[in-house]
């Protein structure tokens, strides 16, 4: 029975077994906890004997969660980001001396336009904090967020989960992009025109990246997507050797696509302009880490189209 052990179960414990949890592996754990491996080894087989549970089993190159280390994740990380919610309250934040790990959920267009400065700010500082980026799906971002596992997450509309924390950073507009010296480009992009060419889409936000064919289905019209890519990153190099178009966000286009290789006329079509949101939870509202981030990214985001 759990409960007379509970005396007995320290912090450090519940934080390696998140972490195990998180890595799917007790080698991997060790290299993230900082520690040896016969540590963290040692720490699963004091849970273990406190529990009555193997906690996990070998699977593969790694480790599995048993059944009851499967229902403990939730409120165990639930319960170490309330002990570091309340601590954090009192907690002095020096960005310049800070070691923090930085987590958040974007995609890797938000990654280029967003993330990067700040980053780049954190460098220039000087500072120890590390960033990490990974996707994480909608259905998790809010048992994540409120987990502490996830510091942030930037999406393009609120997710389903209404009890998060929400900042609009930007709202862009899309425009259509196709290389010098396309045949399109020699009389006006209108939307019969718009329709007959091929078009390149990126999809990396599923629930998200239908934006531009809902706003075309609106008016019972369908464009021809001949290629689909995931990431943002191969945009250049296949409108470079090909005839296709993609309508993409213009401060992107601003970023990283050079005027002399590139062609960039308005949408035929009304739509919306893409707004970008952050979101984080309730519980870290008052956190002065999470408070620098997020004054931060909008002072980096409102100067964003200052020369780079």
């Amino acid at each position: 029975m759990l409960l007379p052990n509970l005396s007995r179960i320290d912090l450090n414990l519940l934080h390696v077994f998140v972490v195990i949890y998180q890595e799917s592996s007790i080698t991997r754990a060790a290299e993230a906890l900082n520690l040896s491996q016969p540590a963290v080894s040692n720490s699963v087989a004091r849970l273990r004997d406190l529990l009555g549970d193997p906690l996990f089993v070998r699977a593969g190159n790694g480790v599995a969660p048993t059944p009851l280390a499967q229902r403990l994740i939730v409120p165990v990380r639930q319960a170490l980001s309330t002990l570091e919610h309340a601590f954090g309250e009192h907690e002095t934040f020096d960005p310049a001396t800070s070691q923090r790990i930085l987590r958040f959920s974007m995609s890797d267009f938000a990654e280029a336009v967003l993330l990067a400065p700040l980053i780049g700010e954190i460098s220039s500082a000087g500072s120890p904090m590390e960033v990490e980026n990974f996707y994480v799906p909608e259905r998790e971002l809010h048992s994540r967020l409120a987990s502490g596992e996830l510091d942030f997450a930037i999406e393009f509309r609120p997710p389903s989960e209404p009890n998060l924390r929400r900042l609009l950073l930007m709202e862009d507009e899309f425009v259509c992009v196709m290389r010098l010296g396309h045949p399109a480009l020699q009389g006006d992009l209108t939307l019969d025109a718009y329709l007959r060419l091929e078009h390149l889409h990126i999809f990396n936000r599923p629930r998200f990246s239908n934006l531009v064919d809902s706003a075309l289905a609106a008016t019972r019209q369908r464009r021809r997507v001949s290629a689909r890519i995931e990431h943002c990153l191969g945009v250049r190099s296949i409108l470079e050797v090909s005839d296709l178009c993609v309508t993409i966000p213009r401060v992107f286009v601003e970023r990283f696509l050079p005027p002399d290789a590139f062609t960039v006329r308005p949408i035929p079509f009304e739509m919306g302009p893409l707004a970008t949101w952050l979101f984080w939870h309730p519980a870290t509202e008052r956190s002065p880490a999470h408070c620098w981030v997020k004054d931060a990214i909008q002072r980096l985001t409102a100067s964003r189209d200052e020369p780079a």
